[in-house]
Order: structure tokens, then sequence, then C-alpha cells
């Protein structure tokens, strides 16, 4: 009966949730400099997280902002803590969108805007989840408690400095992955690359080459800017770049004598899934393959090319692998620039349980060296897993197979979820099988029915972890 009382609840909270998620959208939360001491991500991710701590006043919740680094909203009572975990960040929205990126449009059942899918919408619904069971007077014997971090999407500053200063949660999920649920999420390694890039030498000169936005989006455009010793050149470089065929590669001679930028058009995906996408940058590399010199930036193409070519498993490099635990390894280029005579990558790799980070870290420095190119910077993550038979596990897997009658196993992610941090906790939901991936994408949405049911499966899911024994 208390059960039928607070699902009710949700269907009746509709379009308040709806509003709600849309007002958070339309504040674009993308990551830019410090704006004061409560802002260390920018005004903007700031103000998400005022938001929603205010929501949680007018709700009657404990709240909680750590100088703009995170927050939380709290019920309940107990001893033990169980702790949902979501972000409030975005990627850059980029461009080509059918609606406004910000603008929270509701159009054929689905929300559109950049952070819709990822993360505000599941934000939005483990909010009125957890409202529900407040509302519904449900006894629980312990503390329910939603964090919201700020910078998911870059670095993770947000947990660490909220876990120097709050006690973790005994146990949880973050609702930023699929159903039924990830147990196992790949190790994470983040690498930035330099090498000399002087536009000087004979021949065809690469004056500049640009592409992405993020190491862990699929760069969706990218454009060369090259200039030829004659115009008799430039036409016959144009018509052999062209010759080749590759679908998206655009040329454009330029009012500069003797110069043609050549652009190439991809698909976004998440950097976690680069098989889903068509990287630009990479494509871009093969296209001038038939103009290539030596001299300058063209070392670093030609890495480009012959090191990453159009694979994303990493064998170019010597770092392909696999287990039966979380799958493949994967690589992502997710940004180039020259600039100031040097050419900058940024590339993200997740790798399976089984895999070594500093052996990875030895191949790709043995490979670049030949390019003339080094390793910058570096951070990675290690993997994370917890077994199926972990009560944790059990019993979100037994509410989801309730709710929706899909009896389909665990799985792994090379996405990196906040579940690492809790250590015992895993991401449960938002997307469910066999839905297309929208995040960090053009055209993010959430259906509003999906909105609904993980709602309801949120709210079942906190109960059968907190409840009053």
């Amino acid at each position: 009966m208390v059960i039928v009382d607070f699902l009710d609840r949700i269907q009746q909270e509709q379009p308040e949730m709806i509003s709600t998620l849309q007002e958070l959208i339309a504040i674009p939360s993308v990551k830019a400099d410090p704006a004061g001491a409560d802002a260390p991500f920018g005004r903007e991710i700031a103000r998400a997280l005022e938001y929603v701590l205010a929501w949680g006043e007018r709700h009657g919740f404990t709240t909680k902002n750590l100088s703009g680094y995170a927050g939380h909203l709290e019920y309940g009572t107990g001893e033990e803590l169980v702790g949902v975990l979501v972000h409030l960040d975005v990627v850059p929205a980029g461009e080509g969108w059918r609606f406004p990126p910000f603008s929270g449009t509701v159009a054929d059942g689905k929300i559109y805007g950049r952070g819709a899918n990822d993360d505000k919408g599941p934000a939005v619904a483990v909010m009125y989840a957890l409202k529900a069971l407040k509302e519904s007077g449900v006894k629980l014997g312990k503390k329910i408690r939603i964090i919201f971090g700020c910078d998911e999407e870059s670095g993770w500053q947000c947990m660490e400095h909220y876990f120097k200063h709050e006690r973790k949660p005994d146990y949880g999920f973050t609702p930023d992955a699929y159903f039924p649920l990830i147990n196992s999420e790949k190790g994470q390694m983040a690498l930035k690359f330099e090498g000399r890039a002087t536009a000087d030498g004979d021949g065809v000169v690469l004056l500049a080459f640009t592409g992405g936005t993020r190491r862990n989006v699929v760069p969706e455009s990218a454009e060369a800017v090259l200039a030829f010793p004659d115009q008799e050149a430039l036409e016959q470089g144009k018509a052999a770049i062209l010759a080749q065929g590759i679908n998206g590669i655009a040329a454009l001679a330029l009012p500069e004598r003797n110069q043609l930028k050549v652009s190439a058009q991809g698909v976004s995906a998440h950097g976690s899934t680069p098989e889903q996408g068509d990287n630009a940058v990479t494509k871009l590399a093969q296209a001038l393959a038939p103009v290539e010199g030596e001299e300058g930036a063209w070392a670093a193409v030609r890495f480009i090319r012959e090191c990453f070519g159009r694979e994303t498993d990493g064998r170019g490099l010597g770092i392909n692998c696999q287990d039966e635990v979380s799958g493949a390894l994967t690589i992502n280029l997710g940004v180039v620039r020259t600039e100031a005579g040097k050419i900058r990558m940024e590339v993200d790799i997740r790798s399976p349980q089984s895999a070594n980070h500093e052996t990875m870290k030895t191949k790709i420095a043995d490979r670049l060296r030949s390019y003339g190119l080094q390793i910058t910077e570096r951070s990675t993550l290690a993997p994370h897993y917890l077994p199926v038979d972990n009560h944790l596990v059990q019993v979100l897997l037994q509410v989801y197979r309730e709710e929706t009658g899909d009896q389909s196993k665990p799985v792994a992610t090379g996405g990196r979820t906040y579940a690492m941090t809790l250590g015992n906790g895993v991401a449960f939901g938002p997307g469910f099988p066999g839905q297309p991936e929208t995040a960090h994408q053009k055209d993010e949405y959430f259906a509003v029915e999906d909105l609904m049911t993980c709602t309801r499966i949120y709210a079942k899911a906190l109960y059968a972890l907190a409840k009053e024994e």
C-alpha cells in the first residue's frame, strides 16, 4: 500500500517534473573559469547547483553547498547512508541542433537539451523520487542523500573536494549510464601529447590543424589550412584530396595566396564509445595523405593517420587488449590544436580490468618519440567492479526487473561514473536496453515516458535500500 501511494504521487508530479527539468537545462552549465570563491567551475555551474539546492529547501530537505564544488540534499534517519550521485555540469553544446540546446524544448514526447539525458534528467528523476517518498510518509531506517557533483565531465575535482569534507555513503548508485545496471567500469587514462609544428619547409606547408572540443567527446568537425607553392599545385592537391571519395570531406580555396582549407565532418559520440561516432580529426588526417609533406606539423598528422587511423581499439599504438569482465580497450582522439609553433592533442583511453596503465604509457611514449611527439600530461583512474552476487546489485536488479519485466544481466561499460568514487556503488540507468545513445551528441533528449519510468524505478530502489527493517 505504501509503494502504491508514492508511485501515485510521482504520476501526479509529471507537469512539475518537466518544468523543473526545463529550467535546469536552461542553465548552460558548461565548465568555465572560476567566478569567485563559490563558483570554482564558472558562474553557470554554480547557478545550477544553487537551483537544485533551492528546490530541496522549498520541499523540506536538509541541504548543503560545499563552496560550489558539490552539494547535497538529504532525507531520513539512521546511521547508514544511502547515496545517489548525479552531476550538473554538461559538455559544450556544439552546433546543428534541431532546437536551441539550452531551451528544454518539448517535442514528440521528448525533452531536448544539452544535459537532458546526461545528467540533468536523471537528477530530476531522483529528486522527485525522493520527494515522493518523503511526502508519502514512508518509514525509513537509513538516510538518503542525493549528492550533486559539478565537475564530472572534466577532472572530478568536485568529488575530491566533497569527500574531503563529507562522509562517503555506505553504498549507492549513480543514474548516469544504462539499465539494468553497470557493475563493471573500465579504467581510464587521459593523455596530452605535444610536438613541434612550425609552418615551414618546402612543398605543401600545414599552417593549421584544428578539431574537437573535449577529450571525452568524438570530434564532429575538424579543419586544416594548407599553403601550396603555387596555384597549379593547389588545384592538383585539391583534386587529389577529393578524388579519394572520403565522405564528409570538403576543400575550399581561400583568398590568401595559394591557401586551401580542408574540412572534415564526422559524427559526435561519447568518448567511452568512440566506435559509435565518426572521428572528424582522424578522417581529416586520412584525407590529407595525398599532399602530406615531411616538415613542420606533418609528422604529427602522419602520427594521427598511422597510429590512430579509423580504428578505435588502440592497435595502432600497440595497446589493444580485452578481457571477459569488461570487454575491449577503446581510444578517442578528442582534441587537436596547432598554435605558437606547437601541435597539441588530448586523448581518452578506456581500458579493461586486466590492463596495466604503466605498460600502456611506455608503449605509447615509444611510439610518439618516432614522430617527434611526447606525453606532457597524464592522469589515470582505476577500473571498478562489483560482482553480481553483491547485495546492492541484487536489490537494484530486482527492482528494475519487477518494474520493466526485462531480465537482462548487468553489463560492463567504458564510461566512467561516480560509482567508482563510492566504491560500493554501481551505475543504474537512465538508458534502457536498445535505446539510441544521445549523451554528448546534438539533439540530446530525455523522453517524458522514460523520465517517469526512471522516477518510479528510483523511488522503489531507494525505498528498498533504505526502508525500516
